[in-house]
């Protein structure tokens, strides 16, 4: 994980956006109504212009294709994690009062938003894939970060202590590792993931005593990454160093 970058991305988001109403994606807004079809798409046409351009063409706006994403693959990826996270916020606002701690609410958070990831399961290393390419990162790690300032703030953390950035950063690399686990859990019901999800949670706590935990985080979850990426067949072996 590129630290310095996700700090940046945290150092914008030290006060949440708000979250948007559900019905605000699609009312009004053609290329969103768009990006929301092409998700249907993705488990045949993956994360692809080509998946965009079907949606549009569905809905008869075929020649807004190109505009609703300029960037390709990349743009329905971003579109699907700003909902996801928006979404997730909205789903568990109901839920958190129930919750005694800041790690009971920072765990239902982090599943209920990989929740959003699992219909998507067998093409997200295509969509990591597409975040990890240096023109993406830089994006890709700002709605990491923006996910892990709004999740710690829905968890009832509203500090600027000097830990404030370590605390992100943990959640974030946590949230990450989980999620790629996820990609090759053949568990029932995935509950290899929610347990490996558990003992990233718990381990938070350790990263709050020790800085360095963060960095740790990070440098698993990029080795896991690489990993997961060489056995889908996406790099090679030979870019490996």
């Amino acid at each position: 994980m590129n630290l310095s970058l996700l700090r940046r991305g945290l150092g914008r988001l030290a006060v949440p956006r708000l979250v948007r109403v559900q019905a605000a994606y699609t009312t009004g807004r053609p290329d969103l109504e768009i990006l929301d079809h092409a998700l249907a798409k993705v488990d045949s046409l993956g994360w692809t212009r080509v998946a965009v351009s079907s949606a549009a063409s569905d809905l008869g706006y075929s020649s807004m294709a190109h505009g609703v994403a300029p960037h390709g693959g990349i743009s329905l990826v971003g579109h699907f994690m700003d909902r996801a996270l928006d979404d997730t916020c909205i789903e568990a606002d109901d839920q958190l009062h129930e919750l005694a701690t800041p790690a009971d609410k920072l765990r239902l958070l982090c599943r209920i938003r990989l929740r959003q990831t699992l219909p998507y399961v067998r093409r997200w290393p295509e969509a990591a894939a597409l975040l990890a390419q240096p023109q993406n990162v830089a994006g890709a790690l700002e709605r990491l970060a923006e996910l892990s300032s709004r999740m710690w703030y829905l968890a009832g953390d509203q500090s600027t202590r000097i830990d404030w950035y370590t605390r992100r950063s943990a959640l974030a690399a946590a949230y990450v590792a989980s999620e790629l686990y996820m990609c090759e859990d053949r568990s029932p019901e995935h509950a290899d993931t929610w347990r490996f999800l558990d003992e990233r949670i718990a381990d938070i706590n350790s990263a709050e005593r020790a800085g360095a935990k963060a960095v740790a985080f990070g440098s698993q979850f990029s080795r896991n990454l690489f990993n997961i990426l060489q056995s889908q067949g996406v790099i090679s072996k030979e870019r490996r160093g």
